[in-house]
């Protein structure tokens, strides 16, 4: 299995997709994993598994805000609307 870590800038939207239908309710303090670059500094990526591929997914605040933006809290819309017209 082949191991590659990418920036966040650079996964495309079939990953985002991914990452979403993996970590529904969003990526928590638990989900990220810490690692040591050779130079020493630390970073905090996310472990993404596909059929022949492990991602390590380095995680910021803007890659949060994106996948927040589509696992949100969507308890007050309405299930029957399209998205475009305010409920009744």
């Amino acid at each position: 299995m082949k191991r590659v870590i990418k920036d966040y800038k650079s996964i495309g939207p079939e990953l985002i997709q991914r990452l979403i239908r993996t970590f529904p309710d969003g990526i928590y303090e638990d989900d990220l994993i810490s690692v040591t670059k050779p130079n020493g500094d630390k970073i905090n990526v996310v472990e993404l598994r596909t059929e022949d591929t492990v991602y390590l997914i380095k995680m910021n605040q803007e890659l949060q805000a994106r996948i927040d933006s589509f696992t949100g809290d969507f308890e007050d819309l309405d299930p029957y609307s399209d998205g475009y017209r305010e409920s009744p």
